[in-house]
């Protein structure tokens, strides 16, 4: 073999180890730098001390039955991978439901909570979501009910709005707990216990989008878990945010500027998939509603949120309100 090919090869098998390096390198700042996948968190002989134990008091408990226990479900190494959830359900039984309210029969639950849905035009999701929740949630041993937060109306988006008002009617119905949750995310990990904890809980720490990788630390989007003495603490969401993007990141700043920490639990407890959907319109000013939230009056939130109409319509998987902005 001519000594100059011996060389050229050489050369080629060189500049090809530098590159799978290189690749490699970009992959471990790429996992470093943008997202935590071993992200601070509650460790799991610690997660029952944490827990927020308490019931709606319109719940009926039966002195004849025992407290529902809850050590299956954290010691549970069930789950199902991203590609195995349904794609349609069509023998979908919804035995125990009623107004997208359910509680086990076979003992006293110890948890109450109030899931909350905001949601417009993704009606092949919801066929997804509802069902694939309630048989998610009825194992569980917590009574539960799902409010369908519906905008309906050819206005802006307005997630926090609707999350405000979504809370205003659970808090009525006196839910000590909120769990504020995107109609596009769903758990795969049987041991990610639907309940609040002491302090406000993110749900949804990883996520397949995201490659199962935290993106930042002060992320509360996707599912969140927050006592309902918390969320009128804090003033709920801003009502300002239309469109797309900044008012997760904002609630967050409200949560930290009244003394709340965020918590999650491990990352085998924290599982989600992300159902497909069209990317949405982002709002282009949330810098700056973000920056101006900073320096306004506890005025915007919970307490000033307003809309034309609310109608509240019960049905088997769900409560809907369908408000008007």
């Amino acid at each position: 073999m001519p000594k100059w090919l011996v060389k050229r090869l050489l050369q080629i098998r060189i500049s090809t180890c530098v590159a799978l390096i290189l690749c490699l390198i970009a992959i471990i700042c790429l996992l470093t730098f943008h997202g935590e996948y071993n992200y601070e968190h509650i460790p799991s002989d610690a997660i029952k001390h944490e827990l927020y134990k308490e019931v709606a008091p319109s719940l009926a408990l039966k002195k004849s039955l025992p407290d529902c226990t809850y050590d299956d479900i954290f010691l549970s190494k069930e789950s199902i991978q991203n590609w195995q959830v349904p794609k349609k359900y069509d023998d979908f039984i919804a035995t125990g439901i009623s107004n997208g309210s359910f509680s086990p029969e076979h003992c006293n639950p110890q948890f109450s909570v109030a899931i909350l849905v905001t949601y417009r035009n993704r009606q092949s999701q919801l066929d997804i979501f509802l069902p694939y929740m309630h048989n998610f949630l009825r194992k569980q041993k917590i009574h539960y009910k799902i409010f369908l937060i519906e905008q309906h109306d050819n206005k802006n988006w307005n997630k926090g709005l609707l999350y405000n008002i979504g809370a205003r009617v659970a808090m009525a119905e006196k839910f000590p707990c909120l769990i504020l949750h995107d109609v596009d995310l769903l758990p795969l990990d049987a041991a990610n216990l639907y309940a609040c904890l002491h302090q406000p809980r993110h749900m949804s720490a990883s996520v397949d989008k995201f490659r199962f990788v935290l993106p930042y630390s002060f992320l509360v989007g996707g599912v969140l878990a927050i006592r309902a003495d918390h969320y009128k603490k804090v003033n709920g969401f801003s009502n300002r945010f239309e469109k797309w993007g900044g008012e997760d990141d904002d609630f967050a700043a409200r949560m930290e500027a009244h003394g709340l920490k965020i918590d999650r639990l491990p990352v085998e407890m924290s599982r989600y998939t992300m159902l497909l959907h069209k990317p949405q319109e982002k709002n282009d000013e949330r810098l700056r509603i973000m920056s101006e939230n900073k320096l306004r009056p506890a005025g915007d939130g919970l307490d000033s949120a307003r809309y034309d109409s609310l109608r509240v319509a019960p049905q088997r998987l769900v409560t809907q309100l369908a408000v008007r902005l």
